[in-house]
C-alpha cells in the first residue's frame, strides 16, 4: 500500500489540480482499473456531487463526472465515514458482526453505518452522526446547526485555548488535561447510547485521531454508555483495528466490491 499525503489547498481549482496530478501519477505507475473514493459530506451519492463539506473548498462539484473525464476510469465515491466503517466491518474490529457503527474523531465527527457487510444509506446520506443534535441551546456549527454532537467532541474543542495537539493533550497527566479527557468521554458515551437506542448495532468503532488517547477516556465513556443506554444489552465499544489506513482500504473496497455500496 502507497500514500501520499498533502495540504488541503483552499481553493476549489489549487485543491482539483493537485488531486489530480497525484491521480495521474498513480496511473502512470500502476495498472489502475477502477478509483474509490471517500470524501467528508454532505455528498449526493448517486450523482458523484461533492455537496458542501465544511473542511474542503468543494461546493456542488461534480467530482465523479470530472474524475471520469481525466481518468476515463469507473469512479465510486462515498463518505469518508462511511468507507471507514466499511473497512473496519470487513477487516477489522467489525469483521466477526453483522450491525457496524463507525464514528471518526478528528476535526469534524464522521459517522458510517454497515448493516451486513453494505454501507446503509437511507436516501444518500444516512450516517451522518456528527450532527446528530445534542442541545437545541448547544454552540452553533459551520452549516447553520445548533448543538450538534461534533460540536461538542471535536478536536478544536477539546484544545481550545491551548497551542498543543490532542496527541499532546493525551500525554498530559495533570487535574486539568484529566478533566477535559473525562467529560470528552462522558459525552461520547452519552452520545453512543442515543445511537444506540436507534440502531442497537452489535459493535461501535471508534476511529480518527482522537481515538488514539483511547486509554484516557474509554473509562468514562463506558460508564456514560451503561448509565445512559435503556437497552437489555449495550453495544461493543471498539477502537479502530486498521488504523490510519481503514480510509484508504475502504474506499479500495468499495470500487472493487459492488456489493458493498447498497
Amino acid at each position: 500500500m502507497h500514500f501520499k499525503a498533502r495540504p488541503t489547498p483552499k481553493t476549489t481549482q489549487a485543491a482539483w489540480e493537485l488531486l489530480i496530478d497525484i491521480i495521474i501519477d498513480y496511473c502512470a505507475r500502476y495498472r489502475v482499473q477502477t478509483i474509490g473514493v471517500g470524501c467528508p459530506g454532505p455528498l449526493d451519492i448517486k450523482r458523484g456531487l461533492i455537496i458542501n463539506p465544511p473542511n474542503l473548498p468543494f461546493k456542488n462539484f461534480p467530482f465523479k463526472q470530472f474524475l471520469e473525464q481525466e481518468t476515463l476510469l469507473p469512479i465510486t465515491i462515498d463518505n469518508d465515514a462511511n468507507v471507514f466503517t466499511l473497512a473496519e466491518a470487513i477487516l477489522g474490529a467489525g469483521k466477526k458482526y453483522q450491525n457496524v457503527i463507525g464514528l471518526t474523531l478528528g476535526t469534524g465527527v464522521g459517522g458510517g453505518i454497515v448493516i451486513n457487510k453494505k454501507i446503509y444509506h437511507g436516501r444518500g446520506n444516512a450516517g451522518e452522526l456528527g450532527y446528530l443534535l445534542q442541545n437545541q441551546s448547544g454552540p452553533r456549527g459551520q452549516l447553520g446547526e445548533n448543538g450538534a454532537l461534533q460540536e461538542f467532541i471535536r478536536a478544536g474543542v477539546l484544545i481550545k485555548n491551548k497551542k498543543i495537539t490532542v496527541a499532546a493533550l493525551a500525554r498530559e497527566h495533570n487535574p486539568r488535561a484529566n478533566k477535559i479527557w473525562q467529560e470528552f468521554g462522558s459525552h461520547l458515551g452519552y452520545a453512543l447510547a442515543s445511537i444506540s437506542h436507534i440502531f442497537d448495532p452489535d459493535v461501535i468503532i471508534l476511529g480518527g485521531q482522537i481515538a488514539k488517547a483511547w486509554p484516557r477516556f474509554y473509562s468514562s465513556l463506558q460508564k456514560s454508555l451503561n448509565k445512559n443506554c435503556i437497552l437489555p444489552k449495550t453495544p461493543i465499544i471498539k477502537r479502530a483495528a486498521l488504523g490510519d489506513s481503514a480510509g484508504v482500504i475502504g474506499a479500495a473496497l468499495l470500487a472493487n466490491l459492488p456489493y458493498a455500496n447498497s
